[in-house]
């Protein structure tokens, strides 16, 4: 998987019918702390994709983004925690003992966020599988109008946006690209 790269300029052809629901049923087979339920996806295809551009960029703000085809990609996944499904789980009798069903602050590491990320890097390695391309993306500032727009119930926080489709043939390296990866053995202690 060494070639995986996030893709941010799409043609506008659309995905064979379910295969985005499939990518998320893939997901569903990622690790979850205690098995807990906790994330949810919202599969934004056709108008719900416009739409989705229009809440989070705004017309001003396209003229000067630096990927315009990124707004091409035929389908978006944005997924979503629940940090309180993690509280419940961690109540009931077999995981009670951890004090971890108390409260949030009980987390040294909030495995919903750690949850979340696996389900999306799972979309993410199963539509390089599928020959598509990929990008996973933050909401930044739009969590609540995107929870408005979409009916997410308000205690769902989202983990990021994930655009899905087939990758124009020209595609520009972002910046980021440019800066040196750390050797193997710089990164084991």
């Amino acid at each position: 998987m060494t070639q995986r790269r996030m893709v941010r300029n799409f043609t506008d052809e659309p995905l064979v019918p379910n295969q985005a629901r499939n990518l998320i049923n893939l997901a569903r087979s990622s690790p979850r702390a205690g098995n807990t339920e906790g994330i949810r996806y919202s599969l934004l295809e056709g108008e719900n994709v416009e739409t989705y551009w229009n809440i989070t960029l705004n017309e001003n703000a396209r003229e000067s983004f630096p990927w315009p085809g990124l707004l091409n990609a035929p389908t978006l996944i944005i997924v979503w925690v629940n940090p309180k499904s993690y509280l419940q789980r961690y109540s009931e009798d077999d995981k009670k003992e951890t004090g971890l069903g108390e409260d949030e602050k009980n987390w040294s590491t909030p495995y919903w966020w750690v949850d979340g990320g696996m389900a999306a890097m799972s979309i993410l390695i199963a539509a390089e599988s599928d020959n598509l391309g990929s990008l996973f993306f933050g909401i930044f500032n739009h969590e609540n109008s995107l929870k408005r727009e979409y009916s997410i119930p308000t205690e769902y926080k989202a983990i990021g946006t994930i655009a899905l489709g087939h990758p124009a043939k020209h595609q520009r390296a972002s910046k980021s690209t440019s800066r040196e990866r750390a050797t193997l053995e710089e990164l084991i202690f």
